[in-house]
């Protein structure tokens, strides 16, 4: 296959308007077209596109007789698109139209071609012109995006708060230290597997009953009403002010994320001051994480840490506490020159 012929254009400044040109495309051996004949790669005047012709000799008319089809493939372009007028024309040997048509895709039987009156298949050369009246590439205005489908933020988090902060068709009290808390089975049972349990335990619990909770280690009611804030938003808005009260509620009602951020606000609470008292406390409690992070504080500020009251208390009563610290301060990668601390 081939492309004959050149381009006449005329330029238009705007790439985003109309731009005229033409071409010919002469197929040689035409009656060995099978399937799918492409012409070569052209471009408009800016190539900023890219386009071929495509002949089509698998096509069948409503008579079972056998058509071709042509029609325009646009290569490359922009993303924004492109809108294509034009027309198609098959020349004879004396070079005028034979067969025409104001369409970029169109079919024809081939019988047309094969009559010799027609003069259209000359020594096998098919010959076929087309005039490209209108390319319009759809322009993006400036300084604008493309106008997208505005999706709203979830705001399940907040919602449900609401029904808990407002009371809102609650089926169950919460009931600690003497103050009660309107709450609902659905939510407390789908976040707290401590909470399902209590419901799924016993029938009477199913209906619209006052619950006693478990002592949270605590029974504070400022407590009970952080852990409820967590379960139905996931946030804590008191974490840092409570979070040892709050770990312990955690670690007994199963909350794990809970849990987990009770841990980091006390990692980050370290102090001289706390640090012995924070590694008693996991001691108590299974948290691996915070114990390493109290033990490496300690090693850092040993020694204005051995001058506090609560060093005294470590030695007294949680003497094994002192082993870990030691073990730490000799373990492998450690200054050479530590004091031992029993």
């Amino acid at each position: 296959r081939q492309r004959r012929g050149d381009f006449k254009r005329r330029g238009i400044p705007d790439p985003c308007k109309a731009e005229r040109f033409s071409l010919t495309w002469t197929i040689t051996n035409f009656s060995f077209a099978e399937g799918c004949v492409e012409s070569s790669f052209f471009t408009n005047a800016r190539e900023q596109l890219k386009w071929s012709l495509f002949l089509s000799t698998n096509g069948v008319g409503l008579q079972n007789e056998r058509c071709l089809s042509f029609y325009f493939n646009l290569v490359s372009g922009p993303e924004t698109g492109v809108r294509c007028k034009g027309r198609m024309a098959i020349l004879n040997s004396e070079g005028e139209e034979a067969i025409s048509r104001g369409e970029s895709v169109w079919t024809f039987k081939t019988v047309k071609l094969r009559n010799t009156k027609s003069g259209i298949l000359q020594d096998d050369t098919l010959t076929l012109t087309c005039e490209v009246s209108s390319i319009h590439v759809l322009c993006r205005p400036e300084n604008t995006q493309l106008q997208q489908v505005k999706v709203p933020e979830c705001r399940m988090a907040e919602e449900l708060g609401d029904l808990w902060d407002q009371s809102l068709l609650p089926d169950c009290s919460l009931v600690v230290g003497g103050q009660e808390f309107q709450a609902h089975k659905a939510i407390l049972a789908a976040r707290c597997p401590v909470f399902r349990a209590m419901f799924l335990h016993d029938m009477k619990e199913r209906r619209t009953v006052s619950l006693c909770p478990p002592s949270l280690c605590l029974s504070l009611p400022e407590v009970l009403k952080e852990l409820v804030t967590f379960i139905y938003t996931g946030k804590v808005p008191n974490l840092q002010d409570m979070a040892t009260e709050l770990l312990v509620a955690a670690d007994m009602y199963l909350l794990e994320r809970l849990k987990r951020m009770c841990e980091d606000a006390l990692c980050r609470s370290l102090t001289v001051e706390n640090a012995v008292e924070i590694l008693i406390f996991t001691d108590l409690h299974l948290t691996p994480n915070l114990r390493e992070e109290a033990i490496t504080f300690i090693k850092s500020h040993l020694f204005d840490i051995i001058e506090t009251p609560g060093w005294e208390s470590l030695q007294a009563d949680h003497p094994h506490l002192i082993g870990e610290v030691n073990r730490a301060l000799f373990s492998v990668g450690a200054p050479a020159k530590r004091p031992c601390l029993f």
